[in-house]
């Protein structure tokens, strides 16, 4: 067998070795972030009780609003955009979060719509869409985020997908970022630049701010998700009367 054959078959097999690591990898820290999923609405659930000292911000979307991927649950963004909040405020901050992990545009408006507490909340945010590209059909995508979209309170914040760099689905999020744009400027509320703040840096720097299973953010992820939206936020507060409490 000739030398380079040889290397060939060697770089093939280290190739399909690297593959199938990767693969238990991802798996196990799959099987590690699912396991934590009761204990982040539990906190969250916490965060939520009532409080009249308390200004409100209501969170909806998937798991990523509940902070999978960060090692605490108040490390995820929408920890932190709650602590931002707290300091622009000076109040505490009582979270909603609505969140359901695994959710879809579908989940969205049959499961956390009509669960937005009828109190003005201060801020809203939302992030949906990045479990529906997996099955993307640009017609139900549009229906659907459209109807979220109108059922939001004013001046809520949305999110457009992340770039997702590392994995092959780039078309399919620029298709349902062109829709979820166009909806979100119909409507009158404001975009959180997602895409673009995890667009930056390329697909290594996606790597360094995953999780495990190279889906989820981790702390520096989540990081870079709240910058998307703080700016927003910031506007937001700024522009709101002394809240209610």
């Amino acid at each position: 067998m000739r030398p380079i054959a040889i290397a060939g078959g060697v770089a093939a097999a280290g190739a399909v070795g690297s593959l199938a690591w990767l693969a238990r990898h991802r798996a196990a820290w799959t099987v590690l972030l699912t396991s934590r999923i009761p204990a982040h609405h539990v906190y969250w659930r916490e965060r939520g009780a009532a409080d009249p000292e308390a200004v409100l911000y209501v969170a909806l979307g998937d798991s990523a609003a509940l902070g999978l991927g960060a090692s605490t649950p108040e490390r995820g963004y929408v920890g932190i955009v709650a602590a931002e909040i707290a300091r622009i405020t000076g109040h505490r901050v009582r979270v909603r979060n609505l969140a359901i992990d695994g959710a879809t545009c579908a989940v969205v408006l049959a499961d956390e719509l009509h669960r937005i507490p009828k109190a003005t909340a201060v801020v809203c945010t939302i992030d949906v869409g990045a479990n529906d590209v997996w099955s993307f059909e640009g017609s139900r995508f549009r229906d659907e985020f459209d109807r979220i979209c109108a059922s939001l309170p004013p001046g809520a914040i949305v999110a457009d997908l992340p770039s997702f760099s590392p994995l092959p689905i780039g078309g399919r999020v620029r298709a349902a970022n062109r829709i979820v744009h166009e909806v979100v400027a119909a409507h009158g509320l404001v975009l959180a630049p997602l895409n673009a703040s995890t667009r930056r840096g390329g697909p290594v720097i996606a790597i360094r701010n995953a999780a495990g299973d190279l889906f989820h953010p981790n702390d520096r992820g989540h990081h870079v998700w709240a910058e998307a939206f703080l700016p927003a936020v910031r506007e937001r507060l700024a522009s709101t009367t002394t809240p209610q409490l």
